[in-house]
């Protein structure tokens, strides 16, 4: 008798190996395949975001270059610079391209309440420019009750914002210094220096969100010069308005501002007399050296947000400082100019309602 066999014939059971392991390389080329094109789509997308955040930066700086020259032109003789010059420079640039975009403008920071100008540069609170701190905040408070900030809350900030900046560790009455800071759920300590950023100003104690953002359409923070800076009488805004005496009220204020659109004050005694503090005219000014420029770059599905700090010397402006990720105030939603390219590459310039 013929032994029985069991199992595949050895040729069909070669053929089924070979089959599987066809199918095996398949199923790896296959996943190869798949990483080598994720990973190349990724390194393309990342490469298209380099250069668009590249070109971005570009036109930021582009946006220095137009803003430095629209000032020189503007301030190049000029004794004051006024409220309505200032509104229009807000929303003075734009221009779109293909798909890309540059949006912004550029605004005075005089009329606004220097934060550096609370201590002197030896150190010390300068006691004057305290009550007019005082008087801003008690003057936004008023326009605003719900903030909640009563007498208490304001005198907590004010001695608060004086202790952030004065070089020693020793807190004031009603003010905090890093065992007040380093006690929070998230630790940290006081600058005991100089702000930089208004942003700043939120991590002082009793500085809530929504006091932040009552507060800060009306606060900068310049650079610390010879002699404090200037309130520019002109382009201030109503609280900055109200914080310059007592006895300055929210519907005084409000007539200097429909008043300085119509014709720039370049005496502030013809004007306020009897109502602004006298000790405050020195901290008064008409012209501005400061200037915010902000706004945001759009490139295809990339954003770049920007702000620089720029300074006129008198002769010239200059950028003093650059960011970018941040943007400050409304941008025009209609482009004032339209950058139109042929093929061969040159640009034309046109208004953009034309």
């Amino acid at each position: 008798m013929r032994p029985v066999r069991h199992g595949m014939p050895g040729p069909a059971r070669q053929r089924g190996i070979a089959v599987l392991t066809a199918m095996l390389v398949v199923a790896v080329a296959t996943v190869l395949a798949v990483a080598m094109a994720w990973n190349t789509n990724l390194d393309m997308r990342r490469t298209a975001g380099l250069m668009a955040w590249d070109q971005a930066r570009e036109y930021g700086y582009f946006a220095e270059i137009l803003a430095i020259q629209s000032l020189e032109d503007q301030l190049q003789g000029e004794a004051v610079y006024d409220r309505s010059t200032d509104q229009a420079a807000r929303a003075g640039l734009s221009i779109v391209q293909d798909e890309r975009m540059l949006a912004g403008g550029y605004a005075d920071l005089q009329g606004r309440f220097n934060l550096n100008n609370l201590v002197t540069r030896e150190g010390r609170p300068d006691e004057l420019v305290v009550g007019q701190f005082r008087r801003l905040l008690r003057a936004v408070a008023s326009i605003d009750p719900a903030l909640g900030m009563g007498p208490a809350e304001v005198e907590v900030i004010v001695a608060s914002t004086v202790d952030w900046i004065d070089p020693d560790s020793s807190a004031d009455f009603n003010g905090a210094e890093d065992d007040f800071y380093t006690s929070e759920p998230e630790p940290y300590r006081a600058a005991n220096g100089w702000f930089t950023s208004v942003s700043e100003f939120r991590a002082v104690r009793g500085v809530t969100a929504e006091i932040f953002a009552a507060l800060s359409p009306h606060l900068a923070a310049l650079p610390v010069a010879g002699q404090h800076t200037l309130v520019n009488f002109n382009t201030a805004s109503i609280p900055v308005l109200m914080s310059l005496g007592e006895d300055v009220s929210f519907e005084n204020a409000e007539r200097w501002v429909e008043e300085s659109l119509d014709k720039p004050v370049e005496d502030v005694l013809l004007v306020a007399e009897g109502l602004i503090d006298p000790a405050m005219l020195p901290y008064v000014g008409y012209a501005s050296n400061y200037f915010e420029l902000a706004g945001f770059v759009s490139i295809g599905t990339h954003r770049l947000d920007l702000y620089s700090l720029l300074e006129w010397d008198g002769q010239s402006a200059r950028v003093r400082l650059r960011r970018f990720g941040v943007a400050e105030f409304a941008l025009p939603a209609q482009p004032s100019l339209v950058v139109d390219a042929d093929e061969s590459g040159s640009m034309s310039v046109r208004p953009g309602n034309e």
